[in-house]
């Protein structure tokens, strides 16, 4: 019954793409654009942090750039992190530039969908900046953009290949240029796609896999075995778009969870039901994804554990993309 406003939906979505925007703004240094087709889900935050820490050991002047989503500074264009000191709370900032800040040393960090404005305050502010990330930024056409990386989960693929409302896809394979990089992303449960793979070569873009892997179980900062976890009471808990995602990779590494409190993404975790839910909970342990550790670190600092996510890109993408930096 959706299919029809479906196609009204991807034809609108086409010609807003060739028509709405004629003069996006010119940055005064590269942009690279990391963003899905799906909504969301995809893991390109793990991939565009990857991404800023590799171009930073290759002594480029990076920043990066997240939309905020549901948080306080979503419309505006805010400085949260100097590289150093985090300037402001997830409520404030939002959970995936918090998360990025945790997680990228000596790399700023922006927040705001207004992404322009956002760039005129890091020219400001680092006028010797080489490149800008933008997490989240594949349909917004206001800027332009000198690399776009498209992200796909390879388990979850297109879906049933139907645009919204029919299916999940923001917009069609038309969106992908052949100036496009697109990576299949290979979280530590899924599997290769060798049919999308082909797919998106058919587009004439780039296409590159990338395979993702669990890495530590943190507390307090501190790695702790997952022998010593053996015999606890564990909770697992998620506010992320596929939440199956984090539980399969959990039950990979042979974390015994007693139970599992699966929230929408981006819950902030803030209101009065969520907060006695979490208090009353009788087990030893929280285990949460690093999305959910920024929000909830100083409400439960012992009783939280974060599973960490380990991104590693392959050498020819990072060297096909610092060489269109340098182009």
């Amino acid at each position: 019954m959706m299919y029809p406003a479906s196609l009204i939906y991807a034809g609108y979505m086409r010609w807003r793409r060739k028509h709405c925007f004629p003069k996006p703004y010119q940055a005064p240094f590269k942009v690279i654009s990391i963003g899905n087709l799906s909504m969301g889900g995809s893991g390109k935050s793990p991939i565009a942090m990857a991404l800023g820490k590799g171009l930073k050991e290759h002594k480029l002047g990076v920043a990066y750039s997240s939309r905020g989503y549901k948080a306080m500074l979503e419309n505006s264009a805010s400085l949260i992190y100097d590289g150093r000191r985090l300037l402001a709370t997830p409520d404030v900032a939002g959970d995936e530039a918090v998360m990025a800040a945790m997680y990228m040393d000596n790399i700023p960090v922006f927040s705001g969908r207004l992404r322009s404005q956002v760039m005129h305050l890091a020219a400001k502010i680092y006028p010797d900046l080489d490149v800008i990330i933008l997490d989240d930024a594949f349909q917004h056409l206001r800027v332009a953009r000198d690399i776009d990386i498209v992200v796909f989960d390879s388990d979850l693929g297109l879906g049933n290949g139907f645009v919204l409302p029919a299916g999940y896809l923001r917009e069609g394979l038309s969106a992908i240029g052949p100036d496009s990089i697109c990576i299949l992303h290979q979280k530590p449960w899924g599997k290769r796609n060798p049919e999308l793979k082909a797919r998106l070569f058919a587009t004439g873009a780039q296409v590159y896999e990338v395979k993702s892997s669990s890495g530590s179980v943190l507390h307090k900062g501190r790695r702790i075995t997952i022998e010593k976890l053996k015999g606890k009471k564990i909770t697992l808990l998620c506010g992320i778009a596929h939440p199956e995602s984090f539980i399969k990779s959990a039950q990979m590494l042979g974390i015994d969870c007693q139970k599992q409190l699966v929230f929408p993404d981006h819950h902030s975790y803030t209101d009065s039901q969520s907060l006695a839910l979490l208090k009353d909970d009788d087990s030893d342990y929280l285990l949460c994804t690093s999305k959910d550790y920024v929000k909830l670190c100083q409400i439960f600092p012992d009783k939280l554990l974060v599973l960490t996510m380990q991104t590693s890109l392959p050498q020819d993408l990072l060297e096909q993309i610092l060489d269109r930096i340098k182009a």
